[in-house]
């Protein structure tokens, strides 16, 4: 498995993905469905790299939309007018540009991003299914992060988000 994961996935942490792999059919309720125990386990690898690959890919504002974590960061710089002043009119704008989604992606990037319910709990109040809810949070948050402007990015309160947001923004529109 290991040398597999190496040969084909170069970049990622090999021992944390059979980590992942064994934790994942641990869990599991019930393993009578697995017919080739081997190749349960390859795929299970496989697929938890696939979801690192589209996690990199995806360009991650959680910290700008998740509306607790920005209040945080005005309080934590409440001592600075300007900061506080800046972090509000950013709040202002993510909760705008969310407000701009199609009903259903709304619903669901606010479940996932700012309510923090899991890909699972949120297909199972909806009843849609979980790659649903994974495209609907994805494709939400791509048009969130290109309806920001270059100077909204650098003014993300995180320390250095502005120039990863920046660099992810132009690879979106590349």
């Amino acid at each position: 498995m290991r040398n597999w994961l190496r040969s084909a996935f170069p970049a990622i942490d090999v021992d944390d993905v059979v980590q992942e792999a064994y934790c994942r059919i641990a869990t599991l309720e019930r393993v009578s469905h697995i017919n080739d125990p081997r190749q349960y386990f390859f795929k299970t690898a496989r697929n938890i790299v696939l979801e690192q690959l589209r996690r990199d890919r995806i360009v991650s504002i959680e910290a700008a939309t998740g509306l607790a974590e920005l209040e945080q960061a005005a309080e934590v710089e409440c001592g600075n007018p300007e900061r506080l002043t800046s972090d509000r009119r950013m709040l202002a704008r993510v909760e705008q540009l969310i407000a701009t989604l199609p009903e259903r992606g709304r619903q669901i990037f606010r479940m996932r991003k700012i309510d923090g319910l899991s890909q699972r709990d949120i297909s199972t109040r909806l009843g849609v299914s979980e790659s649903v809810v994974e495209n609907e949070v994805s494709r939400s948050l791509d048009k969130i992060v290109r309806a920001l402007t270059q100077e909204e990015l650098a003014e993300l309160p995180l320390a250095g988000a502005g120039k990863r947001y920046g660099k992810a923004r132009h690879r979106v529109q590349d």
